[in-house]
């Protein structure tokens, strides 16, 4: 392998858009990735997957979407292709197929990437890899009766895909109610492990959700205004692009006949155990939707925006004076509810271990200071509220790319 000046790790949109940058600085660089350009996405989705922020938050550098569709939500595929033709129009210095292992001190003074396929040394590395990295499921799953189906939402592709029989969905957050709305649509029974994630309604006021969360200021939040740094790690709300944007709620779900249970607390073969919670899931998730439309309603009088009033069709996902409160499920024999699959939506775990620098927290989380550690040379990208809530989404990963680059371009500078 040839010696880069800086090694980038991960080619998704941390890496690729730190790699544009340092192209224009004129660096000499590499971007590994273990799999493909965008393999995140194209890999690791299912197949009908789409967006769930409309395309004009697509503000990658030198690939701000200009299409035709701005407030549509472009699909897996499309993205995928999108942002490997980006990555061609600058001659990204890609090495696919290659797994950064190691990560430690070098030779004279320099960093040693170790790989699958050799080390490298550089003067400066980026760890670009995000926060999203495995799938985590709770301990107990292995206690699963060995007939149940078990899949994790990155590996679940489409309804067809599964065995004849009921469909029991564990996490309620954005991926959990995106899998629900499709495997119900497509005729399955499903039931539904709740946690406590929010929901907005898709639409509000006459505007996406997601333009809203910008006039609020939500993307521009930084970590110090988080009440604790578990709060980084918070599932996201329940929306969905699908069909031009839907809105997705357990309310809504459960007028469609999804069944409704608490937290997931225990299986034993065919049994499994629900926490007495779905009440308190249901009404955080109905909290996060009254705050979010207060917001924009105290948005729109301070500034005297023009938004006609809600629609009924706005509020489809809010609780009716026609509902029944759900009842408490204390248990289930799964063969019993002729439950064949249960799909794991509950989130996802980070590990840099493989870091031999004494750069991570008690968490094992990265601290940096705006992508900088502190240890000279070496870079975060993409972490979820690296510098700010939008740090790792398509959306305002460019403007930590272009502080990281800058910064790596001043370090490269003052060590020649």
């Amino acid at each position: 392998m040839r010696e880069p000046e800086v090694v980038v790790i991960g080619a998704g949109q941390a890496g690729l858009s730190t790699s544009w940058f340092l192209s224009g600085h004129g660096i000499d660089h590499v971007v590994l990735d273990r799999g493909t350009v965008a393999g995140s996405w194209s890999q690791r989705r299912w197949d009908s997957f789409t967006l769930v922020t409309p395309n004009w938050t697509i503000r990658l550098p030198g690939a701000e979407y200009r299409g035709a569709d701005p407030d549509g939500f472009m699909r897996r595929d499309d993205l995928a292709a999108y942002m490997a033709q980006w990555a061609e129009s600058f001659h990204c210095p890609l090495q696919t197929g290659t797994e950064a292992t190691g990560l430690g001190p070098g030779p004279n003074g320099r960093f040693r990437v170790d790989t699958g396929n050799g080390p490298l040394e550089a003067r400066a590395v980026v760890v670009a890899t995000g926060s999203l990295q495995a799938p985590r499921r709770p301990r107990f799953s292995e206690f699963l009766s060995p007939r149940i189906r078990q899949l994790d939402a990155e590996t679940y592709k489409n309804p067809g895909d599964l065995d004849p029989g009921a469909v029991l969905v564990v996490g309620s957050a954005q991926t959990g109610g995106q899998l629900v709305d499709e495997l119900h649509l497509s005729g399955r029974r499903v039931l539904l492990s709740t946690g406590g994630a929010g929901r907005v309604p898709r639409r509000y006021r006459g505007r996406d959700f997601v333009e809203w969360f910008v006039e609020l200021g939500y993307f521009d939040r930084t970590p110090d205004m988080l009440d604790y740094p578990d709060q980084r790690f918070r599932a996201e709300v329940q929306a969905s692009g699908r069909d031009g944007g839907r809105t997705i709620s357990p309310h809504k779900f459960r007028r469609d006949g999804v069944q409704l249970l608490g937290k997931l607390a225990a299986a034993d073969n065919e049994r499994v155990r629900f926490a007495d919670d779905l009440h308190t899931n249901l009404e955080n998730a109905d909290s996060f939707s009254r705050s979010f439309r207060e917001g924009v309603d105290a948005l729109v009088a301070r500034k005297g925006i023009d938004a006609p009033l809600p629609t009924a069709r706005e509020l489809e996902g809010e609780p009716s004076e026609v509902d029944r409160p759900a009842p408490h499920v204390p248990a289930l024999n799964l063969r019993e509810e002729n439950i064949t699959t249960v799909v794991w939506a509950t989130g996802f775990s980070f590990d840099f271990s493989w870091i031999e620098f004494p750069v991570l927290d008690s968490m094992g989380y990265p601290v940096t200071d705006r992508g900088a550690t502190s240890v000279p040379g070496l870079y975060f990208m993409g972490l979820n509220w690296m510098v700010k809530r939008k740090s790792g989404l398509l959306y305002g990963v460019g403007e930590d790319a272009r502080h990281v680059a800058g910064s790596i371009q001043k370090y490269l500078g003052s060590h020649r």
